[in-house]
This record gives C-alpha cells, structure tokens and sequence, in this order.
C-alpha cells in the first residue's frame, strides 16, 4: 500500500439496475487491487458491494444513476455507493445487515442535499471499524450499523457552547463545505467572529465528536434591538451529516435564546429544495411567511438545480418562540382573519379581536431597498393618510431599484384594515405573519411583485405550507381582478 495515509479514490457512474452487479463486482476489485490491496481482501470487498449495490435495486428506483466510488487509505479500503432521493433508499438499512459479512463495517447516512450515501468498508489491519485519519478528513469513517435503530442512534456527539479557542476549528468547517466563499466572511477570522459573539451579534452552538472537535456549528444572528434572531451559519461537515446534529445544535440554541431576552428564532429556507425546510419541521418550526421573489434567479448555492428557472428566488419563513408568548389583541383585514388565526395556532398563540378604535394622527414609516432588487416598506404606524402614503413609499422603492416588495405594519394598530384595503388596490396580496418582529410585536405582511413567478416551480415540504402558498395564489389572482377593475 502506499505510505501516504491520505484516502484516494476511483469512481464508477452505472444505472441502478440489478444486471451491473457483475460490472459492479468487477469495477471494485480491479481498482481494489490497482491500490495494491491484498486480493483476498479486493474479493472480500467487492462482494460487499454487490451485496450492498443488489439490495438497493428495488423496484421503485426507476432508472435512478448512482456514483460508487472506491477508497482506499493506509488504514481501511472503503466502498461507497451514494444516491439522490433519501426517501427512496432510507428503508433498505434494514437488509443491509443481513446481506453484507459480519466484518465488514457498514453505515448508511444522508448525504448533501436530498441524497443517501451507503458505505461498505475494510479495515487493512484486521478490523472492520478503524479509527480515522487526521488527514483524510474529507473521506473519515462513519459509524457502523447492524439495523436501523443503529444507523440513525447518535454516536458520541456533544452539543455545547465554543470557546474563543474553538474559532479556528469552526472556520475549518465552513471551509471544508464552502470553500472560501462562504457569504458570512467573518467565520474565517477568529477577531471578527468572536467580535461578533460578544457583541451579542452572534450567539453559537457547536456540535463535538468524540475528540472533542468542532464538527458543526449554528448561530443566530441578532440585529440591534431586535427581539427575535435568524438561525444561520450552520454547517456539519459532510462524514458527520445524518445524525440530527442541526435539529440538536438548534434545540441548543432555544435553551440559550431566552437569557438574552430574545422572544423567538426563525429561519428562512430556500424554496428551490426541501432539506432547511425538513430540518425545521423537525426543530418545530412552522411556517409563518412566504416570501416570494427575494433575491435574484441566479441568488443560490453553487452546484444547486435551477427548479425555478425563469423567475427570481423565494424563501420561506419559519418560527418557534422561545419562551411562552403573551396573548395578542390583533386588527385582522377582513380578507386574512381566517389565515391569520390559523398561523397564531400553529405558533401556540391566544389571539382577539382589537375593539374599534380611532387610526393614529399621522403615520410613522421608512423604506429599503436591498441590493439585490427586495424592497422593504415598513409603517410603524398607521395614521388616516397611509393610503397616499403606500402609494407614494412603492413608487420611491421602484425608483431605487425594487423587483419585488414587502409591506409590515403592526399586526394591532387599529388602522391595519384601512392600509390594508389601501394596499390591495395598489396589487399588494398575502405574504404572513411577523411574530414579535417589531420590538417584541407582531406585523403584517402583504407582498408585491413586478414580475411573473409560478408558485408550481416552489419545492415545499410540509402540507401546511402548501396551503399557505395555495391561499396566497388565490389572494394573488383576487388582488389582480380588482386591480383590473380598478
């Protein structure tokens, strides 16, 4: 074997069909024995692949395309077979143990966005689970699995706070899975990261394995006198991912919101895959907010499918509170009272009807516009003239550059109605809720937008969520007619 303990590999690219096998088995041993592995073993090991590759040819895997690659390092030689679709392949682990040799290691783990990996490995030193590599991190063993209850159990991870010694560990992460890209710069400076954590900007979890290395991180990151912080910054480096270690860093996370007075987290996934919006379902995290039309087409991670080809990209928004929420009084526009409730119920809040009340001397508002087209406008106050003055804030945020627009107001001033009829004359429709957005209120939201986009193209998770994007559409298609009216 060559003395370099650094992993090397070969890869074979084969429809998932039953009749490769043979072309499998040949493939691993061929390129086993090229890394002078001994022969007995290439044997061993290639028949641990057509017993793995066999048993995911099931009949629902279509004509599905997968990658085997064979790696080899000083220590063990490894077989991985990986695929896209995890919902398709997750329930054969099952039989894996039952087919593949009691000494040969076996895992099984999500891989990336929406894929499965299945790895089949042996040790060169007669053991079938070897300890890792420093310096093959990319391709480190992962655990091995006899059922399914063994292939998603948690191996000795531990969830803590990072220390300002931690930095350069929680940098190596990003870089690993983002290169030197990554839109948050500062996670590759120790200064400006740990800056940003004690200025209250930044509140982390990491994620440990059983070294005690940083093998994940989430933050939320709070802006100045805002009481809710967007969960981001997350990454697992990829030989650590299927194991819940976002959902448990974020679980982390609402522990330690609460101590710096924060009344909520939320996030906000991408609509061009469903794997955020997955982990969020399972961090209890419904969705309170559409936004459609965000950013630009081209605004998505590097490698990502273009599902919404044509049409600018949008986010969902998702929320949990962190501690009990008081009960709210609310001023419901007619058209969204029922919406409405059904939003503060999936977030477990009590809600009323305001009693009717005079609208505000005069109105109190600002306006944004972000450099990649999303407008924002914001009434922090209603007063008898909003409608003159919605009309006036969307022709300045156009003038600036705006593709796409947002309205907030608060979600208990009693002139919510009047702005709100005011606003769907002007083709603003549904967009959610803000829950404690505005110093601890909640606001409204209603969207406009001056290009097509076809919800159809959105890739959404949970069925709740389909229903809010539905309601939208219909909103949409009522604001138009009126317009068209008008």
């Amino acid at each position: 074997m060559p003395s370099s303990s650094v992993a090397r590999f070969s890869e074979l690219r084969l429809v998932l069909e039953p009749e490769h096998g043979e072309l499998v088995r040949a493939f691993v041993r061929e390129a086993a024995l090229a890394e002078a592995v001994p022969a007995s073993v290439a044997s061993l090991v290639a028949d641990d692949a057509v017993e793995a590759w066999q048993a995911l040819c099931t009949p629902d895997a279509g004509r599905e395309r997968a990658r085997i690659e064979l790696l080899c390092s000083r220590r063990d030689v490894r077989t991985r077979i990986l695929l896209q679709g995890h919902s398709r392949f997750s329930h054969v682990v099952a039989s894996l143990a039952g087919r593949v040799r009691r000494d040969a290691g076996v895992s099984c783990h999500e891989h990336g966005i929406d894929g499965w990996e299945v790895s089949v490995h042996r040790s060169l030193n007669g053991n079938a689970e070897p300890p890792p590599s420093p310096a093959a991190e990319e391709h480190a063993p992962e655990e091995p699995v006899a059922a399914p209850a063994v292939a998603t159990a948690v191996r000795d991870y531990v969830i803590d706070l990072p220390q300002k010694t931690d930095a350069a560990a929680i940098a190596r992460c990003f870089l690993e899975v983002y290169g030197h890209h990554y839109v948050h710069a500062e996670v590759f400076s120790t200064r400006r990261y740990w800056d940003k954590v004690e200025g209250g900007e930044l509140i982390p979890a990491v994620a440990r394995d059983s070294e005690g290395e940083v093998i994940g991180h989430v933050a939320l990151e709070r802006e100045p006198g805002m009481q809710v912080a967007e969960r981001g910054e997350a990454v697992v480096r990829t030989a650590h991912r299927g194991h819940g270690l976002l959902e448990r860093m974020t679980a982390r996370l609402r522990e330690e919101a609460p101590k710096h007075d924060l009344h909520g987290i939320y996030a906000e996934p991408l609509t061009i895959h469903t794997f955020s919006q997955r982990n969020d379902a399972r961090a209890g995290m419904p969705v309170c907010a559409v936004l459609l039309g965000a950013n630009p087409e081209d605004f998505r991670p590097k490698g990502f499918p273009a599902p919404t080809a044509g049409q600018r990209q949008s986010y969902l928004r998702t929320f949990r509170f962190v501690q009990p929420p008081a009960p709210r009084t609310i001023y419901a526009p007619a058209p969204y009272r029922e919406m409405l409730l059904k939003l503060y119920a999936s977030l477990d809040v009590t809600v009323s009807p305001g009693a009717p009340a005079a609208t505000a001397e005069d109105s109190r508002t600002s306006i944004k516009v972000k450099d990649r087209g999303y407008g924002l406008i914001c009434f922090q106050r209603i007063g008898p003239n909003a409608a003159i003055e919605l009309a006036q804030a969307l022709r300045d945020v156009r003038a600036l550059g705006a593709s796409s627009v947002q309205l907030s107001a608060p979600v208990a001033d009693p002139g919510l109605p009047l702005l709100t009829d005011a606003a769907r004359a002007l083709g603003f429709f549904f967009c959610g809720l803000g829950p404690s957005f505005a110093n601890g209120a909640d606001t409204f939201l209603l969207q406009w937008l001056s290009e097509p986009l076809d919800t159809g193209k959105l890739q959404l998770f949970t069925e709740p969520t389909k229903e809010l994007v539905a309601f939208i559409d219909r909103d949409r298609a009522a604001v138009g007619q009126d317009a068209r009216r008008a």
